[in-house]
C-alpha cells in the first residue's frame, strides 16, 4: 500500500471499530448479525481481517475488504463507504453536503432534522428513501398526508408538518439574524471561558480596572446584561415569527361574536 492508501486504512480500522463499539458489537455478534441481515456466509475471521486492514503481517499487508463487501458494512452501519475510508468526516455524504452547505456542524443539523421529523419515514441512511427526493418523505414538503393514509399516519404527518412550521417560522423570522447576532457576545464570552478560564479572568480583571468594581462583579454585570440584550430580541424574534392577538383584540373579537349573536336573536 502506498501513503495514501495506508492513511485510508488507518481510518477505516478506526471508524469500523467506532461502529461496532456504538453498538455494542463483538466481532462474533457482528459477524452474525450481519449474515442474518444480508443471507452473507462472512465468519469471524474476516471480521479480524477487515479490523486490521492495511497491517503487516507475515504473508503481507492486509488489503481493503471487496468493494462488495465494503458497501454491505456500510449498509449495516447506516453510514457510507466515504465515512469508513475518510473521504467524508460525517456518517453520509448527504450530511457532509448539509454541513457544508449551512456552515453548521452534524448535531446541529441532525438536531434540526429530528426535530422537524424529516426522516421520519425515510430509509435509516440519509438519501435512501425510494422515490423521494434527498431522503425527505413528500409529506415533509409542505404537502398534507394522503387522503387514504390511516389515522395514525395522518397524526404523525400532521405534527412533523407542525413541527416543520415551528421552526421554519424561528429561523426565517426577520428578526433572527438580529437575535444571533445579539447572541455573538455571549458566545465568545462562553467560548473564551470554557477554552481558557484565565484569559477570562485577565480580560475581566482589565474591565475591572477601568471601572474600579471587583473583577467578578464586572463579569455579573456584563454577563447579565448581554443576557439581557438577547433576551429582548428573543421576545420580539417569538412576537414577529408566531404572531398572537393582544387582549385588546380578543375583546374586540369576542364583543363581535356577541354582536353577532344578538343581531342572530333579534332576527329571529
Amino acid at each position: 500500500m502506498d501513503d495514501i492508501s495506508q492513511g485510508r486504512a488507518a481510518i477505516w480500522r478506526k471508524r469500523l471499530k467506532r461502529c461496532m463499539d456504538e453498538r455494542g458489537l463483538t466481532q462474533l455478534a457482528f459477524v452474525s448479525q450481519l449474515n442474518r441481515q444480508f443471507l452473507t456466509k462472512y465468519h469471524q475471521k474476516d471480521i479480524s481481517r477487515w479490523l486490521n486492514t492495511g497491517n503487516r503481517t507475515a504473508s503481507g499487508v492486509i488489503g481493503f475488504p471487496k468493494y462488495e463487501t465494503m458497501m454491505l458494512i456500510a449498509e449495516f452501519f447506516n453510514v457510507d463507504v466515504g465515512y469508513l475510508t475518510g473521504e467524508s468526516d460525517e456518517e453520509t455524504f448527504s450530511m457532509q453536503r448539509a454541513c457544508d452547505f449551512t456552515g453548521l456542524d452534524s448535531t446541529a443539523v441532525r438536531n434540526i432534522r429530528d426535530w422537524t421529523g424529516a426522516g421520519a419515514s425515510c430509509g435509516a441512511k440519509d438519501g435512501n428513501a425510494g422515490d423521494s427526493q434527498d431522503g425527505v418523505d413528500d409529506t415533509l414538503d409542505g404537502g398534507a398526508a394522503d387522503a387514504d393514509m390511516a389515522p395514525s399516519d395522518a397524526d404523525d404527518a400532521a405534527a412533523r408538518e407542525l413541527r416543520r412550521r415551528t421552526i421554519d417560522a424561528f429561523l426565517g423570522s426577520e428578526e433572527f439574524p438580529k437575535l444571533v447576532g445579539n447572541m455573538l457576545t455571549l458566545c465568545e464570552m462562553s467560548s473564551m471561558w470554557r477554552d481558557s478560564p484565565e484569559k477570562f479572568a485577565s480580560v475581566m480583571a482589565s474591565v475591572a480596572e477601568e471601572s474600579d468594581l471587583q473583577a467578578g462583579f464586572t463579569a455579573e454585570l456584563m454577563v447579565n446584561a448581554f443576557y439581557g440584550i438577547a433576551n429582548v430580541s428573543f421576545q420580539q424574534l417569538l412576537h414577529n415569527a408566531y404572531p398572537i392577538p393582544d387582549r385588546s383584540k380578543i375583546n374586540d373579537l369576542d364583543d363581535g361574536a356577541a354582536d353577532d349573536g344578538d343581531t342572530s336573536r333579534s332576527g329571529t
